[in-house]
């Protein structure tokens, strides 16, 4: 076993099977034994903290994926398939184990093609940023917007987010594109306010990567943008998701804090789907609590889900966070949030994320 990076550890297991079948289920049946017992809770001083795992696999003796059951792959090979199958573990989401195919050659292939349009899309200014309103949960009016990435890709229809932004993050790509998103932010809410569609009591939510993060010219970056358009720093929303806490808590704490210091609010962003302790609520500096759209899209028929909700809403409002709810669509879902005391909403039930001119309609409506 070895560190190869942080957080990735490379384990080389030898002799596991006679035949190229068997080390397939051997090495899976291993690999999912190691991820049930990284994702089992452990304590620290902060308090009870859960992880997820993703693992690549990739087997030497290589008979079952090539013609020849003669063919052995080498060790620098076998390092760069587990590699990638470690990465497609994570496209997928957390907590996963994929042993490596010649499919996911092809689907590196794809992302290398990826990344070089969305070189020529950064350079071509491709992008373009919808609005999702969030509506007060009381008395339904627009109280403010997540604006949200999209790649006009060469006149062509819209490309999924799910598929761009993860190559846009594995590139470096998202720092500079995420300081456009802050710019372009700043534009909107300057010509919303010249129109006086804003009120100073309304903030737009810009979503943070964590390498946009812990890019060292963000903070200078996002004062810049604010003065710029004369804008409020309370005016602005910055997302976080919870993968940011993984490493380096302190120091994410103490940029946060320099961050709040300004006037510039933090929310958490899909809580409830990782890494989350209760704790973190607590010690950061935050403002809102965004609930996964996984926990919203079921409240009105999993009462198990429903307990979770309400637990998390008492939770954050003992320390005083406002609560944002995901992925609503029905009414029923709505009334239910209405009754638990969550602040504002967000979902196709009022909304799909929309252009800035759409957006502007809804706040006149």
């Amino acid at each position: 076993m070895d560190q190869v990076a942080g957080d990735s550890f490379l384990v080389l297991i030898k002799n596991i099977a006679d035949s190229a079948e068997q080390a397939r289920e051997a090495s899976l049946a291993i690999a999912n034994e190691i991820r049930c017992i990284l994702t089992r809770p452990f304590f620290t001083e902060s308090g009870e903290v859960s992880v997820t795992s993703s693992v690549g696999i990739s087997v030497l003796y290589a008979g079952l994926y090539y013609a020849s059951p003669e063919v052995i792959i080498s060790a620098e090979q076998a390092v760069q398939q587990a590699e990638s199958a470690m990465f497609e573990a994570k496209r997928r989401g957390r907590d996963n184990v994929v042993l490596f195919d010649s499919q996911i050659t092809r689907q590196a292939r794809q992302r290398i093609n990826m990344q070089s349009s969305l070189r020529k899309a950064v350079a071509n200014q491709e992008f373009d940023l919808h609005v999702q309103p969030q509506v007060s949960t009381h008395s339904g009016d627009v109280v403010g917007g997540e604006v949200l990435l999209r790649w006009m890709h060469s006149g062509q229809a819209q490309r999924s987010p799910a598929d761009f932004i993860p190559v846009l993050e594995s590139s470096g790509m998202i720092v500079d594109v995420g300081l456009w998103v802050i710019r372009t932010s700043c534009e909107y809410l300057r010509n919303m306010l010249d129109q006086g569609l804003w009120t100073p009591d309304m903030q737009m939510a810009v979503n943070i990567s964590p390498k946009q993060f812990h890019d060292p010219q963000l903070i200078k970056s996002l004062e810049h943008s604010l003065k710029s358009y004369d804008i409020r720093p309370d005016m602005l929303t910055l997302e976080v998701t919870e993968t940011l806490l993984i490493d380096d808590f302190e120091p994410v704490v103490d940029k946060m804090k320099k961050i709040r210091n300004m006037g510039t609010r933090f929310a958490i962003d899909d809580f409830g789907s990782g890494y989350s302790s209760m704790i973190y609520l607590k010690r950061l500096p935050l403002d809102i609590l965004k609930i996964d759209r996984e926990f919203i899209t079921h409240l009105n028929s999993d009462k198990e889900t429903l307990g979770l909700v309400e637990a998390i809403m008492m939770v954050a409002h003992h320390y005083g966070l406002d609560v944002v709810a995901e992925g609503v669509e029905k009414r029923e879902v709505l009334d239910i949030l209405r009754s638990l005391g969550c602040e504002k909403y967000q979902g196709a039930h009022f909304s799909m994320p929309v252009s800035l001119d759409k957006f502007q309609r809804l706040l006149v409506a």
